[in-house]
């Protein structure tokens, strides 16, 4: 018997009393790092670490960023620490959260379609969580070749072991915090309580 795959899905998780602009503003003062995947993006793509592997917290920012598969600790970097409305809606996730990023894709570039093998709710126990924080309309999210009808402070379960792509063609760019969790009872619901579900084409068995 086949069970739908779900693509993506919209949590009611009010993000209300947090200051994010003020951070959001703050977190661009820093130095951001570009994708070390270079052939997966055209244009710029870069990346500020905010919860790191614990080995990694002295170490050069590239790996703060991008070593997700170890079994270390996962703890706050030197950035986070000075967003505290951020810190706090991390806080709000009754879950074990592990890695947490800003990703942050400029104006005419291009986030080619790819899998992040494994991550989703079917396949692994894990789940990413996209939280926009700076878009505009000219920004499209795909996934499995729908549409993600994301605006700011919205908060999205996404499938990336699916098929996904994303594409600004605006004059700005788009930051989203992206979060990496364990999945949970809380969790769990959460996302299968969403009112707004859309599912990937394929099955499984």
């Amino acid at each position: 018997m086949s069970e739908p795959i779900l693509a993506f899905a919209t949590l009611d998780l009010l993000l209300e009393g947090l200051e994010l602009s003020s951070d959001i503003e703050a977190a661009k003062s820093h130095d951001w790092v570009s994708h070390v995947n270079t052939s997966c993006y055209d244009g710029d793509w870069d990346v500020l670490p905010l919860i790191i592997p614990k080995e990694h917290l002295d170490s050069h920012i590239i790996l703060q960023a991008f070593s997700h598969n170890c079994e270390s600790p996962w703890v706050e970097s030197q950035y986070l620490k000075r967003l505290p409305s951020i810190r706090a809606l991390i806080d709000r996730f009754e879950c074990d959260v592990l890695s947490v990023r800003l990703m942050r894709l400029h104006a005419n570039s291009y986030i080619k379609p790819h899998r992040d093998q494994g991550l989703s709710l079917e396949a692994s126990s894990q789940a990413r969580i996209h939280i926009p924080l700076e878009i505009s309309p000219e920004v499209q999210f795909q996934v499995d070749g729908a549409t993600v009808p994301m605006v700011v402070n919205s908060v999205w379960y996404i499938n990336a072991d699916a098929e996904h792509s994303v594409k600004n063609t605006g004059d700005t760019s788009r930051i989203n915090l992206v979060i990496d969790c364990n999945v949970n009872e809380w969790l769990f619901d959460l996302i299968m309580n969403s009112k707004n579900k859309t599912y990937c084409c394929k099955k499984v068995s």
